[in-house]
């Protein structure tokens, strides 16, 4: 009996997790393995099946503001708007790409600041995908919502300038439970990562044990040209909502000569 009121004590009284949806702020540096060229990507979900994605390298600089919408179950996104932040910390958007379900196709509108309006189409070989140059937003929030998950696949293209359809098709990712183990003082899953493509890729990936999000992943792949291969490393995780992420944004440019 008093085994049993302890178990049940020690159970109320361990806090529970705060959270993600509309909650936490996931803050990351992204770069090439070895550290060099590092940005700051952080992550939002202000909604189950929205993400809001901030990545910028210096303050008063310009600095990327991208939103999605992913679908019903959190597979993959259904449209995203690509956008800068405005001096007020809102979005600035400048174009879209959306999925079309039934060719399957990625429709992108796009008219990005200081040069002329492009339309094009990417057909997709199959579905789910996920656009890599999003830094993994889209599969983190697939993760956290799909925790049991042991193997899953996406398709992996990368928006690509210099592309005839503005897309570079890395393959098809696919990621393999591994263990788990500790990274970082955080109980994690470890993934090995696999590219079945043009060029074979590999590397690892861990996530968060308790709620699903990524602590670091790497690969040998880069999703930006002037990068050699790719990680994304937790730097913390921040709560507050819609509040704190909209005082991030407005902390863009907040001090900042008028004019940058």
């Amino acid at each position: 009996m008093h085994s049993l009121l302890l178990a049940m004590l020690m159970t109320a009284a361990s806090p529970q997790p705060q959270p993600l949806v509309g909650d936490a702020i996931l803050h990351y540096v992204r770069s090439n393995k070895d550290g060099s060229e590092p940005e700051h990507v952080v992550q939002f979900r202000p909604t189950r099946t929205g993400i809001a994605v901030y990545k910028w390298v210096s303050k008063c600089t310009t600095a990327a503001y991208v939103t999605a919408e992913m679908d019903a179950d959190v597979a993959q996104g259904s449209a995203y708007v690509a956008g800068k932040v405005a001096r007020d910390g809102s979005q600035a958007k400048f174009g879209t790409l959306s999925l079309d379900r039934a060719e399957p196709a990625l429709a992108v509108d796009i008219t990005p600041p200081g040069a002329d309006r492009m339309q094009m189409r990417h057909a997709l070989s199959a579905q789910p995908y996920i656009i890599y140059d999003f830094d993994f937003a889209d599969l983190n929030a697939f993760l956290q919502e799909h925790p049991q998950e042991v193997h899953f696949s996406f398709l992996l293209p990368v928006i690509w300038p210099g592309e005839p359809s503005l897309f570079r098709d890395y393959g098809r990712l696919h990621a393999s439970y591994d263990s788990d183990t500790v990274r970082d003082g955080r109980k994690v899953r470890a993934f090995f990562l696999g590219v079945e493509g043009p060029k074979t890729g590999q590397g690892m990936m861990w996530v968060d044990a308790e709620q699903g999000f990524i602590v670091e992943a790497e690969l040998n792949l880069p999703n930006h040209a002037e990068y050699r291969d790719f990680r994304l490393k937790l730097e913390k995780v921040e709560h507050g909502g819609k509040p704190a992420w909209d005082a991030l944004t407005r902390g863009q440019y907040a001090g900042c000569p008028t004019g940058n």
